[in-house]
């Protein structure tokens, strides 16, 4: 009984410095991953609105739930550029993070900021395949402005192409565009 005392006291130690050694990492490491994620994300602002001025830009209220983040986006003389907004989705593969742009009433740009399904190498081998203009993070639809849809007019995105190896992820990524497009059509 005595020796029973003692393993269990062993472990309880052993797991309480665990415990320590995850909330010290943890301490150090959040605000480096915060200050990562910040930069990326104004390092895409920044390769969407190539003037955009993150002083000037105005953050916007949003449902917190598919939308985190909207923000008007503006230049150093405070021109607005169009409007980006973050969306966040996720299924049973993973999460996927876009940024959004959205530009005189017209899908503008959409980029990665996360791509965590388990086969993202097929989404990125999908894109690249059938959209050669685009990069790694960055989808680049393949139609002139002057065909674009606008946001007034816009039904669906049935012209974002989904048939891929990663159908599950490309058909979240359509959602998430949609739910931008709907915020900036104002449909709730």
């Amino acid at each position: 009984m005595k020796k029973n005392f003692i393993i269990a006291g062993i472990l309880a130690g052993i797991a309480l410095i665990c415990a320590v050694c995850i909330a010290g990492i943890n301490m150090v490491t959040s605000p480096v991953i915060d200050k990562n994620t910040k930069k990326k994300e104004l390092e895409t602002c920044q390769s969407i609105f190539e003037d955009y001025d993150e002083d000037k830009s105005e953050e916007k209220d949003v449902d917190g739930k598919t939308i985190i983040k909207k923000v008007l986006a503006k230049n150093k003389s405070g021109e607005e550029l169009g409007y980006l907004y973050t969306v966040t989705g996720k299924n049973s593969y993973g999460v996927i993070t876009l940024m959004v742009a959205v530009k005189d009433g017209n899908i503008y740009q959409v980029e990665f900021l996360e791509n965590g399904q388990s086969f993202a190498s097929t989404v990125v081998g999908h894109v690249k395949e059938n959209y050669p203009s685009s990069e790694d993070t960055t989808i680049h639809i393949g139609v002139q402005p002057a065909e674009s849809e606008t946001v007034g007019s816009l039904d669906s995105t049935n012209g974002i192409d989904t048939s891929c190896g990663a159908t599950y992820g490309a058909n979240l990524v359509k959602e998430l565009v949609q739910a931008a497009l709907d915020d900036a059509k104002g449909v709730k």
